[in-house]
């Protein structure tokens, strides 16, 4: 198989598992539980959620990035190295996670629901700790099928277990135990998928060079968790769990592009990248072939939910997450800016360059924690939010900047890559607005589900029509997804006969 066949591969299977588990999420959390629960149980999980990422990246110290770059293991000594480091790191982490919690709920304005909550949703670090190299090395291999499947089946769990128990009364307990199901899913399951077993051998040499690697990955990445989580940090400090529920609801809405193509992108590009990382040309054309595919799904899903986001919140509520409203406008914004920009994260790692995240995401943080609390105090979270849409389009040129230092490419070709889709998206957008009045209200999801049918129906033929990429992945992808259905026909059809 081809190098590029392989990643265009590997792209269906995260496409569909991306997919998949985000339309799980859509039903489980904002179709049912954001209208059973209240947003005060949403703030409790986001607090217990913060503290746990806090700690997240130095269990992990980067050694998974670097096993990723280490294209040299034949005897896979670096593999079990990680897997032992991460094990003892992750029973560690929870020991810090479990006596800290009483600590974290005093922070919080002395909610006592966050300690147990905490706690038992802390679980998830030994779990995932347990499953982490495994999963790490499916996609260093770029076998994103085996590793998809899993991830499948933990978000079903997830989704099931939170449906169930929030509708018979469970309340903040029902999405506790939807994450630990998930998290018990996929670790379970990633053993039947892959052949790699961790032997116990431990080498000082690759673990110094490991961490030495590591260590700008973990600096970049606590800074970029200090950017991404320092909104919240203070609202949910200042201004108490019930407004940090509205918060947490408008970036989750919100932020679509942002944290499921972000996801995509670092599990898919960054080992494809690091495999050509010797041919900067190469690079630099499958950077833009990325960039011009990431805007085709992101600026659709962005100035929809920017356009119909509002209409939607306040129906389909009955206004119970209307001060979600303009703050999920613009932190649509920063979702959009942050999901073209996650790409370059992969560039500066795949081209030895781990560094300049780590600079890159320093001058985020400082600006933030300046003028955080200001924004704060002028307009509670809509000013929070207003100040993530504005730095995010300033860090998205300077990402670019450093973008165009490595691979060259120059500031014309985003636009050119990117403004045909931005044009159309807004047009349709706004076709699907005025829809609205006249679409018959059999049910509140009704009027939203023909507006955005509607929407993306248009996009999509006049994308066929004007761009030729769209138009080869479109057949590309009803050619696969054919493959797909007569694989599974033959499969079933052998099993019958085996029967």
């Amino acid at each position: 198989m081809t190098f590029r066949k392989q990643v265009a591969d590997s792209a269906v299977w995260v496409g569909i598992s991306t997919v998949a588990i985000k339309l799980l999420t859509f039903i489980s959390v904002t179709l049912v539980l954001a209208r059973v629960l209240n947003p005060a149980d949403f703030g409790v999980v986001g607090v217990a959620w913060l503290a746990i990422n806090s700690l997240e990246y130095f269990r992990e110290m980067g050694v998974a990035s670097a096993l990723v770059y280490w294209q040299k293991d034949d005897d896979g000594l670096a593999a079990d190295v990680a897997y032992i480091a991460i094990l003892i790191s992750s029973f560690v982490t929870y020991a810090v996670i479990f006596l800290g919690a009483p600590w974290v709920a005093y922070f919080f304005q002395n909610t006592p629901t966050v300690v147990p909550v905490l706690r038992v949703l802390g679980l998830v670090t030994i779990i995932n700790g347990i499953s982490q190299v495994p999963y790490t090395l499916l996609a260093k291999n770029l076998d994103f099928r085996n590793k998809a499947i899993p991830e499948i089946i933990g978000g079903i769990s997830n989704a099931g277990v939170a449906i169930v128990m929030a509708l018979t009364g469970y309340g903040v307990w029902a999405i506790v135990a939807g994450y630990l199901a998930d998290a018990v899913a996929r670790s379970s399951l990633i053993w039947f998928f892959t052949t790699w077993r961790p032997r116990w051998r431990f080498d000082r040499t690759i673990w110094r060079q490991m961490t030495g690697y590591g260590r700008h990955v973990v600096g970049s990445r606590l800074l970029i968790f200090g950017i991404t989580n320092i909104d919240d940090l203070f609202v949910g400090r200042f201004l108490g769990t019930t407004d940090f529920g509205y918060y947490t609801f408008a970036y989750r809405l919100s932020n679509v592009p942002a944290t499921h193509i972000t996801g995509f992108l670092n599990n898919l590009m960054f080992p494809a990248f690091s495999k050509i990382q010797d041919d900067r040309e190469r690079v630099r054309r499958g950077y833009f072939e990325t960039l011009h595919a990431v805007g085709l799904v992101t600026i659709p899903l962005a100035v929809g939910t920017f356009v119909l986001g509002p209409n939607f919140v306040h129906n389909y509520y009955s206004g119970k997450w209307d001060a979600a409203i303009i703050p999920l406008e613009w932190l649509t914004i920063y979702g959009l800016m942050r999901s073209i920009s996650a790409n370059l994260g992969s560039i500066y790692r795949a081209l030895g360059k781990p560094e300049w995240l780590t600079y890159l995401a320093l001058w985020r943080f400082l600006t933030m924690l300046i003028l955080l609390y200001p924004a704060l105090q002028w307009n509670g979270i809509i000013g929070v939010a207003m100040l993530s849409g504005i730095v995010s389009v300033v860090d998205m040129c300077i990402a670019a900047w450093g973008g165009n230092q490595l691979m060259g490419g120059g500031y014309v070709i985003y636009f050119r890559e990117l403004g045909l889709t931005f044009v159309v998206s807004c047009v349709t957008a706004v076709v699907g607005y005025l829809l609205l009045p006249y679409v018959p209200s059999l049910h509140r999801m009704f009027p939203f589900l023909v507006a955005g049918t509607v929407m993306m129906t248009l996009y999509t033929f006049i994308m066929v029509w004007l761009d030729v990429r769209f138009r080869v992945m479109a057949l590309g992808a009803l050619v696969r997804l054919g493959q797909l259905r007569l694989t599974l026909a033959q499969r079933s059809a052998a099993s019958r006969k085996g029967a």
